[in-house]
């Protein structure tokens, strides 16, 4: 490992934060509480989405499950529906199970450290050491993108970030942690990435470990960490159908196989490959299509182009539908996916819900 910055860059960042931090909600629930549960949504609710996307979802979703007992004793398609939006919905499953193995234990305790946090289902690395840090006061140090970013700066490391530099950068973080303050150290490092240490343009007048960083001293912000290759996407052609009898729209359960959005209560749905349909859900559907309009979406590698078609249902009723009134469906939609096709069927059939 190269040679590890200064180790007053911890009480410097620690110093920074106090005085700078974010009035963020998962924050100031936990200072007036207490509750290492409302650390744990924030940090499982924060992979891979922004703050501005989960701030509402957050709100809904303690409004809805505001104790572990609540969130353990829901059924699995009320934990997806009150994620809503927020897509990698596997995450949230995962939570739904470690909820459950923690309202199991009896008498009833929260795991303290890092090691028994990893223990549970959903918890890696980073947010093992972002709850045990935040809400029990471990001496682990966070290491996410953010982090990779500014260590690479400090060091002036102008190499895309792997497993190996992964591992070096944790090691210097527990060495950098001050024993006195790891929750304030740990989002501190965090939300200097977030907000200074930016990939673009990174606002070096402000910074205030400026005197620290190499890659500011030589002019190479720009440059560490090396840019990662552009991500390669698959097109797919997905098409989605509006069932509509009497003011409701049909509803059914994607399969838990189904290659996207599995298990969620959605939209009719095929595959298009070669001309031929792939249906996402059980049973027979035979469904032509004829497309009312159409419109991009991606999910993780995936360029979709997405067809929606409207369809009266004339037959009798079907178990495998769920008939929901237009007014509602949206609130009964997991994925932004299901909720475009819906805006566009409205748009264009110039209904109104």
């Amino acid at each position: 490992m190269q040679h590890v910055p200064d180790a007053a860059i911890g009480s410097v960042l620690v110093s920074w934060y106090q005085k700078n931090k974010r009035a963020l909600p998962w924050r100031q629930r936990f200072l007036e509480s207490g509750d290492p549960y409302v650390i744990w949504i924030s940090e499982i609710m924060l992979q891979q989405t922004t703050i501005q996307a989960v701030l509402p979802a957050y709100e809904r979703f303690l409004g809805i499950f505001p104790r572990l007992h609540d969130l353990a004793a829901a059924s699995e398609e009320a934990v997806r529906l009150a994620c809503r939006g927020l897509g990698y919905y596997r995450r949230f499953r995962l939570m739904h199970e470690a909820a459950q193995v923690l309202a199991a234990r009896e008498p009833f305790h929260w795991p303290r450290t890092f090691k028994d946090w990893r223990e549970l289902p959903g918890i890696g690395d980073y947010t093992a050491a972002a709850i045990s840090s935040i809400a029990f006061g471990e001496a682990k140090a966070v290491v996410d993108g953010n982090v990779e970013r500014v260590f690479c700066r400090l060091l002036d490391r102008r190499v895309v970030p792997d497993q190996k530099l992964k591992r070096e950068f944790q090691a210097m973080g527990d060495l950098l942690i001050p024993a006195a303050a790891p929750a304030d150290y740990n989002q501190a490092v965090m939300e200097l990435g977030q907000t200074i240490c930016i990939k673009q343009n990174p606002r070096c007048e402000i910074c205030p470990i400026q005197n620290f960083c190499k890659a500011y001293a030589a002019g190479s912000q720009n440059l560490a960490p090396a840019p990662r290759k552009p991500m390669e996407y698959e097109d797919v052609k997905m098409h989605l159908w509006l069932l509509i009898k009497g003011g409701k729209v049909g509803l059914v359960e994607r399969s838990k196989g189904a290659r996207f959005l599995g298990g969620t209560l959605g939209l009719p749905t095929a595959l298009e490959h070669d001309g031929q349909l792939r249906w996402e859900q059980d049973g027979p559907w035979n469904f032509e299509p004829d497309s009312v309009g159409s419109f991009k979406h991606s999910i993780t590698r995936h360029k979709i182009q997405a067809f929606v078609h409207q369809r009266e249902w004339l037959g009798a009723s079907s178990r495998d539908i769920t008939w929901v009134p237009l007014h509602e469906a949206e609130s009964q939609l997991v994925s932004n996916l299901d909720r475009k096709a819906l805006h566009l069927f409205l748009k264009i059939s110039d209904r109104h819900p």
